[in-house]
């Protein structure tokens, strides 16, 4: 079993071509110093769940991370050196293998007892640690179903007769030499009688052994579909001495390559928990920023695509608050259902509309991550693809080509409607605004009549007026930022 903390099943990512729009990787950066972590951070974000399960999922952990205390930091901990278990495990097996020794069978015997003493090691290790992640799951009231199976599957491994095989075999080997033990080898030749195998087919201490390892061997040799006959060595050559400890070596080099799939198998389990914790560390810090700040955080309630809808109450910028102004964002809704196609927002340079568009575009971003979102409230249905276009300042176009412009501009959105999927989230600033406002308009108008034929949630900032007029009988909510001081950002509908 692969144990994931980021989702629960398979998962189609939504296209997702935004993040560098919102500044989103900015604001990781901001919120989590460590450039890895940030960056892991970012890229989790940058492919938004789809499975409304998986969503859940997310959020239910991302719940029992922030309101359990110590739970968080304990499977971090733990988590992070399991992972190093792995890079341990191969340095040691680096340092048994040696180098430089005579090549003979006894030094080929000697090499590959100490790699088998080195597997050996690591069952008990990684079962102790399957203990330890169990006990902590057990000490907190965790209600997240993720955390709950992982609990309940590692309070079964405490009595797993495979596991506890593995390890009563690898104990023979940890603490003993070849010298501790007498070997029966048995030897499977072809129809030549050439040698294609050899296996332990008896090993004692003071008695003989029997059980595990003669289960575990003829398996791997059935599973290896090794044919011919066996017999036990007698005289295999010139000197028989040497072929038998050749041949023991042979049959010890399987035992451990047995070992180390079968521990590697075991191990896979838990591995790579400690990056998937480096995603709930950010989300972490994200919600301590606002928490500082005193805005309000909540988990959103996620509905199917088909619902397309995207309502919130109260939403905040996250760019905003990781750069420390989170006093002073001004709070905007957002209301938009089946019956809307889309958004078109107007009003003066530098009265919000950007922050506007980024703060629905992040809030529909983190939703679909498992996180919460700036706001009172919000209910937001699934989108299976987020684009953006973001015109540059209106001053970098005054010395330019307004007419080139155009043309580049157009060619981008074109490129942007030949990837529209059903669902989807278009973000758009300013765009077509170095042209004049009729060509400008009308451009956009066709557009945006288009929009609901590809079932496309738009949003759309923009200084075109004129368009206002145009889309009055569309399925489209008319928006402007205030014109009053005193109410600065704050987008009217």
């Amino acid at each position: 079993m692969k144990f994931s903390l980021l989702q629960k099943k398979e998962d189609q990512p939504a296209v997702c071509g935004i993040l560098y729009d919102l500044s989103i990787d900015r604001a990781a950066a901001n919120l989590v110093p460590d450039k890895r972590r940030a960056d892991y951070f970012t890229a989790v974000l940058s492919h938004p769940l789809t499975v409304r399960e998986n969503i859940l999922f997310r959020q239910q952990i991302y719940h029992d991370f922030k309101t359990v205390p110590g739970l968080f930091e304990e499977l971090q901990l733990l988590f992070t050196r399991y992972d190093r278990i792995k890079s341990d495990w191969q340095e040691m097996k680096l340092g048994a293998a040696g180098g430089g020794a005579e090549i003979n069978p006894e030094a080929l015997l000697e090499h590959t007892f100490s790699s088998l003493k080195v597997t050996a090691i690591f069952p008990s290790t990684i079962a102790s640690f399957f203990e330890s992640i169990g006990q902590t799951l057990r000490k907190h009231p965790i209600r997240a179903e993720g955390l709950i199976v992982m609990r309940d599957w590692c309070s079964d491994m405490k009595d797993n007769e495979a596991l506890d095989e593995l390890i009563e075999i690898s104990q023979r080997f940890r603490y003993q030499t070849p010298d501790c033990f007498d070997f029966t080898v048995s030897a499977v030749l072809d129809a030549a009688l050439r040698l294609s195998s050899c296996d332990i087919a008896g090993i004692s201490e003071h008695r003989q052994e029997s059980g595990g390892l003669g289960r575990l061997f003829s398996r791997k040799k059935q599973e290896d579909g090794f044919s011919g006959i066996s017999a036990e060595l007698s005289e295999a050559g010139e000197d028989p001495y040497s072929d038998a400890v050749f041949m023991l070596n042979e049959a010890l080099m399987r035992i451990d390559a047995a070992l180390t799939q079968v521990t590697n198998d075991v191990y896979e389990a838990f591995f790579g928990l400690s990056n998937e914790m480096m995603f709930y560390e950010a989300a972490l810090a994200y919600a301590g920023a606002a928490e500082k700040s005193g805005l309000p955080l909540t988990l959103p309630t996620i509905l199917p695509a088909e619902e397309d809808c995207i309502n919130a109450v109260g939403l905040r910028e996250p760019v905003l608050l990781s750069n420390g102004e989170g006093e002073r964002i001004v709070p905007n809704d957002i209301a938009l259902g089946k019956e809307s196609a889309g958004l078109l927002i107007k009003g003066l340079t530098d009265s919000g509309k950007t922050v506007y568009l980024r703060a629905v575009g992040a809030a529909q971003l983190f939703a679909q991550a498992g996180l919460p979102v700036l706001a009172e409230k919000a209910v937001m249905s699934i989108r299976y693809g987020f684009f953006s276009h973001f015109s540059s300042a209106e001053e970098a176009f005054l010395k330019g080509d307004a007419a080139g412009r155009f043309d580049q501009e157009a060619k981008e959105i074109a490129a942007i409607l030949s990837e529209l999927k059903p669902y989807s989230l278009l973000l758009l600033n300013e765009t077509f605004q170095t042209t004049s406002y009729r060509e400008g308009t009308e451009s956009m108008y066709h557009i945006l009549r288009y929009m609901p034929r590809l079932k496309t949630k738009y949003l759309f900032v923009t200084h075109l007026t004129r368009l206002f007029g145009y889309m009055e009988k569309e399925r489209v909510v008319l928006a402007r930022t205030s014109d009053d001081p005193a109410q600065r950002y704050k987008i009217l509908i």
